[in-house]
């Protein structure tokens, strides 16, 4: 009888989760229709179409290039929705600047809590990069001050060192004529960069390698096996991320401390005017708490939460001030490869901004680092590899009720949808840039297109959690470019393009093949490591 009792009860409860999956499914499914979207399945929703659309394109493509064949394919503009559940979050994908400007600039939408799930177990809770509110506005309001085009001025010495060694480098490759990956090379001499700009010293990725950035790529790798359906994978991949993590936070934490005691020790509060490094600045509003100048209080314990909080973003700002950066280097050495035509503008354009001679150059880019902004065509350059190749996207949540407007239309963005802002869909439309998938630098200096081009291209977004390092990302860039495209050409190797483009809006893959599509890692990043080879032409 006890059985009888213990089986009834439980086909009671079976019944009541069928019967509750069913009603969800039912509503969650009637919550689309009217909408504009592609072909809706009301079994499958759009996990078929999305489907297909990954199936075009190589594997482990970022969902941003899959959102773009969709919207191409079915002639999607400015919103439309995709319904993943169960699967995943339904989202909706906005396209066009007006709209995206209510989101980003007008509203001023919080992170989805899907970004931090993604961002946790790479660098960790409370990252500057997922997180809301008070941690957000405490993080954000502390580092802004080194990301000033003022201060950025004053690093044009970091990265004018740091790509002395990088040249050495080229050098040696050049004279070996060995095969190398661009993605790592370039990803050192970023790292190092942003190190000395975070801690105020280098980590000498370039030099004898930096154990730092190792482990910082490591949770990259570990973040595909997030997105696995393989339980074991993800299972092995906690561990292996767990002693990532502890050796990153001790690493981290020692030069946390170690600052510390020298400010202290010295009675020093950094002014935020002029930060000797981003960590002084995340420090300074502990120090200013203790007072130091004016009664000499020695304290060098940050609280438990408080030092999470700085372990958390000095590391993502390691990662994500390299990432994106060094990612965005190896697609202007790719393009510029096969554009003879740029190189010998740009050549130029250094010459005559500058100086014939690298020497010549850098004692004027050195006392003179304003003269970046006469870089008309390089900037150009470096804008037009950023549109063909974004850095991926933020997802945004939305509060009950609210809708965006697109043609004089409302569209709900509530119920817990994902709210994307899908860069390369724009990017890729001929309506907004004609001939998308032709890199053409001129489309940002032609006074015809430019003001066009440049109003319309988000790589970066806008309002308030626009990418902060992007200043100083382009900077970085000019700088690079300035160094090595005079006095080396670059060669992507063991190309194997396509004979027939995977996607109807880029035929970029008919000259690069799968390489020019980018993979999902922290943003949107580099694939296959961009093998390349590096022959010496200039003179110094």
């Amino acid at each position: 009888m006890v059985l009888g009792m213990v089986a009834g009860a439980l086909s009671a409860l079976a019944i009541a989760f069928i019967l509750n999956f069913c009603v969800n499914f039912y509503n969650h499914r009637r919550w689309f229709r009217g909408l504009p979207q592609p072909p809706h399945s009301f079994l499958w929703g759009h996990l078929k179409i999305m489907g297909e659309a990954a199936a075009a394109a190589p594997p482990d493509c970022h969902p941003q290039v899959y959102l773009t064949s969709i919207a191409q394919k079915y002639k999607l503009k400015g919103v439309f929705y995709i319904d993943l559940w169960p699967i995943s979050t339904p989202m909706v994908v906005l396209i066009d600047p007006a709209v995206m400007t209510q989101v980003q600039v007008t509203q001023v939408l919080p992170m989805h809590p899907m970004s931090e799930d993604f961002m946790k177990p790479i660098v960790g809770p409370d990252n500057i990069a997922s997180s809301n509110g008070a941690v957000w506005k405490l993080v954000h309001n502390s580092i802004t001050p080194a990301f000033s085009w003022s201060h950025i001025r004053n690093l044009s010495a970091v990265v004018i060192d740091e790509c002395d060694t990088f040249r050495s480098r080229l050098d040696m490759l050049a004279e070996t004529e060995k095969t190398f990956s661009m993605e790592t090379v370039g990803s050192q001499l970023i790292f190092d960069v942003i190190a000395r700009i975070v801690y105020s010293f280098s980590l000498n990725a370039q030099g004898t390698g930096s154990q730092d950035l190792e482990d910082l790529r490591g949770m990259v790798k570990l973040a595909h096996v997030q997105l696995s359906w393989n339980p074991i994978a993800k299972f092995k991949a906690i561990f292996s991320r767990r002693a990532l993590h502890r050796r990153l936070g001790v690493s981290v934490s020692t030069q946390i401390q170690q600052r510390l005691k020298v400010l202290t020790d010295d009675q020093i509060v950094p002014h935020r005017k002029n930060p000797h490094s981003i960590l002084d600045l995340m420090l300074r509003e502990h120090l200013e708490q203790e007072d130091l100048v004016g009664n000499k209080k020695n304290s060098t314990e940050l609280s438990p939460e408080y030092m999470k909080i700085l372990i958390t973003n000095i590391k993502a700002l390691l990662l994500g001030g390299q990432g994106t950066t060094s990612d965005t280097l190896c697609y202007i050495y790719m393009l510029l490869s096969k554009s003879p035509e740029v190189v010998a503008k740009l050549r130029e354009e250094h010459t005559r901004v500058f100086a014939p001679s690298f020497n010549e150059t850098i004692d004027i880019l050195q006392t003179k680092p304003s003269k970046l902004d006469e870089l008309d065509y390089t900037t150009a350059v470096i804008r037009e590899t950023l549109r063909l190749f974004p850095i991926g996207f933020g997802v945004r949540q939305a509060a009950d009720g609210a809708t965006v407007a697109w043609n004089s239309t409302k569209y709900p963005i509530d119920n817990g949808i994902a709210v994307v802002s899908n860069a390369h869909s724009l990017h890729y439309d001929p309506e907004y840039f004609p001939s998308a998938s032709t890199f053409n630098p001129e489309r940002f200096i032609d006074p015809a297109t430019a003001v066009h081009a440049k109003n319309n291209m988000w790589t970066f977004y806008r309002g308030p959690r626009a990418c902060l390092g992007q200043n100083l990302a382009v900077d970085e860039l000019r700088i690079i470019l300035l160094e090595t495209i005079r006095d080396y050409e670059f060669e992507c190797v063991n190309l194997q393009p396509n004979e027939k483009q995977k996607v109807a809006w880029s035929d970029l893959d008919e000259t690069f093949g799968d390489i020019c599509f980018q993979k999902i890692g922290l943003g949107a990043q580099v694939r296959d490591g961009m093998i390349m080879r590096v022959k010496k032409v200039g003179t110094n």
